[in-house]
Order: structure tokens, then sequence, then C-alpha cells
């Protein structure tokens, strides 16, 4: 978008001004000095219609490049030459019109310097006026122009991030597809319908930058349903999420590497059965989404890409430009069956509510 500058507000402004000023020279001359009506109008009109000339002058100087207004001294010395300019001007035309007009002549004499400190003044504050506002206009869109690019290298790199998520995510269902063909192929099956279905949806919000959270937990369980396939009775699900947080607005897929996360570190490398609490309230003006998983302290895990959590926080920052709404904690609670301790890992997203 554009940048509205206001140096056409600076131009419409000269011109009331110099309005004014002429009005109330008429008025000096006029009344005051009982000069002839019509040397006084022509006073006034000579005089202001070559200021005026003056001041379009500067505006378009800088843009052929006639005077450079690099400083304040710069600007006072060249707005005294084109005062002396308009002076000479003024006083050639006007003393040639009315030569034989004695008092007006005379008047001229004594109010010479006097006219021509004046259009200095004048002509020193247009042109300070216009040179500040030129350069806040072109600051402002210098300003603009980088925030703007700023932005369309936050989304690229939102894009790139949502872009990521989708092979991963690829990756692994088709894998675990490949391990149920052979011994399983109904759940294969199935499992392929439910990836198609979620994939559709991915599809359909592609250029979505905010969705309802029911619609985002609508995604959630589509994704658990894939993996409940996967894993069978192992993987057990628990919610706990407030009615009045699902017409709230959210980035569209932002928890489902958090899940993911949490069945990886859940369920590998162990053979019971794990359940994942997922707990959504609503604080103030942000929407709280907990996820909860037990893994065992001594299971050897695979390395991972570590795309998971680090995407979120990313993602998170590039949003809301904060560091602190993505939460990590661990803790210890003893094993029902055995002597031995579980580990709980707890991931906590806060999501600054927007309408």
């Amino acid at each position: 978008m554009p940048v509205k500058t206001n140096r056409g507000w600076v131009k419409d402004s000269g011109a009331i001004f110099l309005f004014i000023i002429a009005f109330a020279q008429f008025c000096w001359l006029y009344l005051r000095n009982s000069i002839a009506l019509k040397p006084a109008l022509a006073d006034v009109l000579v005089s202001y219609l070559l200021m005026y000339g003056l001041f379009l002058f500067i505006k378009y100087s800088r843009r052929i490049h006639f005077f450079i207004y690099s400083n304040y001294v710069s600007i006072g010395f060249q707005s005294l030459l084109l005062a002396w300019v308009w002076i000479g001007l003024c006083r050639y035309i006007l003393t040639h019109l009315f030569a034989t007009e004695q008092n007006y002549i005379e008047l001229w004499n004594t109010t010479f310097f006097l006219r021509a400190l004046i259009g200095w003044i004048m002509l020193s504050c247009f042109t300070l006026i216009y040179f500040l506002s030129k350069e806040l206009a072109q600051t402002r869109e210098t300003i603009t122009e980088e925030q703007q690019a700023e932005k369309l290298r936050k989304d690229a790199e939102l894009f790139k991030l949502r872009q990521q998520l989708h092979p991963h995510f690829l990756f692994n269902s088709l894998n675990s597809i490949n391990a149920l063909i052979g011994r399983e192929p109904q759940k294969a099956r199935q499992m392929i319908q439910q990836l198609s279905d979620y994939l559709r949806n991915t599809i359909k919000k592609e250029d979505d930058s905010f969705i309802s959270f029911r619609e985002e937990m609508n995604d959630l369980r589509l994704y658990l349903a894939i993996e409940q396939v996967r894993f069978g009775h192992r993987l057990k699900i628990e919610e706990n999420v407030e009615l009045d947080c699902e017409d709230m607005k959210v980035p569209p897929f932002l928890l489902q590497p958090l899940v993911e996360n949490a069945i990886k570190y859940g369920l590998y490398g162990t053979i019971g059965t794990v359940t994942i609490i997922i707990t959504v309230i609503k604080i103030g003006k942000e929407l709280i989404f907990t996820i909860s998983n037990p893994y065992d302290a001594d299971a050897v895990m695979t390395k991972g890409t570590g795309f998971g959590l680090e995407s979120i926080r990313r993602r998170l920052y590039l949003l809301f430009a904060r560091n602190d709404l993505l939460k990590i904690e661990q803790g210890i609670v003893p094993k029902e069956d055995a002597d031995t301790l579980l580990q709980t890992f707890t991931a906590t997203i806060i999501i600054p509510l927007t309408k």
C-alpha cells in the first residue's frame, strides 16, 4: 500500500498562507498608506504570484536537482538568493508599470529591504517545511517497505514450516501403512482412507492464517484416529476441552506436531498402554493447550529430526513475536505395575486469542 505523504498539504497551506499575507498587504497599502486601488492590487498580485511561482520552483527543483537542501545553512542561503530574485523582479515590474505614481514609488524605496526580509523568511519557512515533510514521507515509505519485506519474509517462513509438516507426517504414516499391509490389510485400508481425509483437510486450509479451534480439534482427532489404527489399544486419548474455547481463532495445524511428539515419546520403545491427556482451557485472553504423556525413563529412544517442537516454537514467534508461548515440563510418577518410575512429559502452548 502506498504511503500517503503530506506534501500536498504543504502546497495547499502555502497557497492559503500567501492569500492571507497578500490580503494583509493590500489593506496596509490601500487603507493605511493611501495607495491607489490599481497599484495596490497590482502590487499584491505581482508579488505573490511570483512568490507562489517560487514555491512551485522549490517543490520541483529537487526533482530536477537544481538545489540540494543538505542542511539548514544551505536552505537559508538558497532562500536568500531566491528572495533577491523575487524582490528584484517585483520592483522592476511594478515600478515600470506605475512609474507615474510618486507615492507608490517612494513607498517601494522605503520598504525595499523590509520586503526582501519578509520574502526571505517566507521562502526559508516554505523550503524548510517542504524539505522536512518530504524527508518524513521518505522515512515513512522506507519503514513501510521494510515492514512489508519483513512480513513477506515471515509469511514465506511460515509457509515453509507448514509445508515441511506434510511430508514429515506423510512419511511416518506411509511407513505405518507399509507395516500394516502384510499383517492387517483391513487396518491398512482404513488408515489410507483416514490419511486421505486428513490431507484433504490440510489442502482446504492451506491459505488460512487462522481457523476456529473447533476445526483444529477436528483435524487433530482425525490425526489421532490414524495413529490409533497404527497403535491399536495401546494408545488412549483423554480430552478435557472447555466448550467456550471452540470458537476461538488459532493457527492451523499448530497442535499436530505436539501430539505427534507425545505419541513418539509415549509409545515408542514401550509395549504397554499409554494414555495421552489433552487439556484445553481459556484464561483471560489466552488459550492454553496442554498435552501430557508418560514415558519410560529407561527406554532407549531413536533420534528423530527434532522438527516438531522447534517448528511450533518458530511459528509461534513469527505469528505473535513472543518466545514464551511454548513451555516444556518433566515430572516423575510411580509405575502402577512395577517398582520403576515413569517420567511425564508435559508441553503447553499459549495462544493469544484473536477474534
